[in-house]
C-alpha cells in the first residue's frame, strides 16, 4: 500500500473500532432493559458468539489486532507509545490520525475541495450543505471522496487547543448549540479516555504518579472543591502532560523544532517533565 492508502486504512480501522464499541454498549443496554432475570447471560452469544468466534466482542478484538499490525508503520508508536501501559493501539491510532492528518472532502465531478455553504430547497428553505469551491456544484448525497492533507502543530499550545484541552477563564470550553467548535470533539473525548486509562494503572506508573501528585496539590490549593472536581482537574493536567510528550516525541522523530512547554519557555519554570519511556532517537527505547 502507498502511504496514503495506509493512512486511509488506519482511519477506517479506527472508525470501525468506534462503531463496534458503540454497538456493544447499546446492545448491553438493550439486553438489560428486557424483562426477566439473567437476560445478559441468555443472550450472551450476541456479544461473544458461539464458542467466542462470531460475537461483537470477538469482532472488536479482531479489529484491534488489525490496528496493532497496521500501526507499526508509525515510529511514534513503534519507538515510544507502545511501551506506555494504558496507551493501546486504538488510542495511539486515533492520536496519529488527529496529530498528522486531515481528510478533506472533494467534489466527485472535478476534484475541488468541498466547503460548507447554504442551499435553497424547492420549498424555499435554506439548508446547510457542502459546495465545491471549484465548480460550485452542490455535493451529492452519499459517501464522499476525500483527499489527504497533513497537519502541523508548531507549538504545544496549538496541539492542546486542537485536542480541546485549552482553557477559557480557567475552565475548558463547552460546546454550544449552533456554534461550530474550534477544537476537536473527538480529541476532547479521547483525552478523557487517556485520563481514565492512566487512572487505572498502578501507583508506580509515571503518569498515574503525576495524577496522584496533582490531585494532592489541588486538594491543598482548593479545599472548597469537591472530590470529583479535584480528580477531574488532576486528570486534565496529566492528559496535557502526556499530550506534550506526544508532541515532543512526534516532532523529534520528524526532525522538526521542539520548543519548551509554555510554563518553561515563558514563565521561567525549570521542572519540565520529559517524556517517559523515551530516551531520544538514538537512545535505548
Amino acid at each position: 500500500m502507498t502511504n496514503e492508502e495506509q493512512v486511509q486504512y488506519l482511519n477506517f480501522l479506527v472508525k470501525e473500532y468506534i462503531g463496534v464499541t458503540k454497538l456493544i454498549a447499546s446492545t448491553k443496554q438493550r439486553l438489560q432493559s428486557l424483562p426477566g432475570e439473567d437476560r445478559d447471560a441468555e443472550f450472551d452469544t450476541l456479544l461473544k458468539g458461539q464458542n467466542h468466534e462470531t460475537g461483537l466482542e470477538t469482532i472488536k478484538g479482531r479489529i484491534n489486532r488489525e490496528l496493532e499490525k497496521e500501526i507499526k508503520s508509525w515510529d511514534v508508536w513503534e519507538l515510544w507509545a507502545k511501551n506506555i501501559p494504558g496507551i493501546g493501539a486504538y488510542i495511539a491510532a486515533q492520536l496519529i490520525i488527529l496529530f498528522y492528518y486531515r481528510f478533506v472532502p472533494v467534489c466527485k465531478d472535478c476534484g475541488g475541495s468541498l466547503v460548507k455553504g447554504d442551499k435553497e430547497t424547492e420549498t424555499g428553505k435554506v439548508i446547510k450543505t457542502l459546495i465545491c469551491s471549484k465548480c460550485n456544484k452542490v455535493a451529492k448525497e452519499g459517501l464522499l471522496n476525500h483527499k489527504l492533507e497533513y497537519k502541523d502543530f508548531p507549538t504545544i499550545s496549538k496541539w492542546w487547543a486542537y485536542m480541546g484541552r485549552h482553557t477559557v477563564d480557567g475552565v475548558m470550553p463547552k460546546r454550544k448549540a449552533g456554534v461550530v467548535s474550534n477544537w476537536s470533539t473527538v480529541g476532547r473525548t479521547l483525552g478523557f479516555h487517556i485520563g481514565d486509562q492512566f487512572n487505572r494503572q498502578q501507583d508506580d506508573h509515571p503518569y498515574k504518579a503525576i495524577l496522584n501528585t496533582r490531585k494532592l496539590k489541588r486538594q491543598k490549593d482548593h479545599p472548597e472543591w469537591s472530590k470529583g472536581h479535584v480528580h477531574n482537574a488532576a486528570k486534565n493536567e496529566t492528559v496535557k502532560i502526556f499530550l506534550t510528550h506526544w508532541w515532543t516525541v512526534a516532532r523529534t522523530l520528524e526532525g522538526k523544532p521542539v520548543s519548551e512547554p509554555y510554563v518553561g519557555a515563558l514563565m521561567g519554570h525549570t521542572n519540565i517533565i520529559k517524556p517517559f519511556y523515551w530516551n531520544g532517537v538514538d537512545g535505548d527505547k
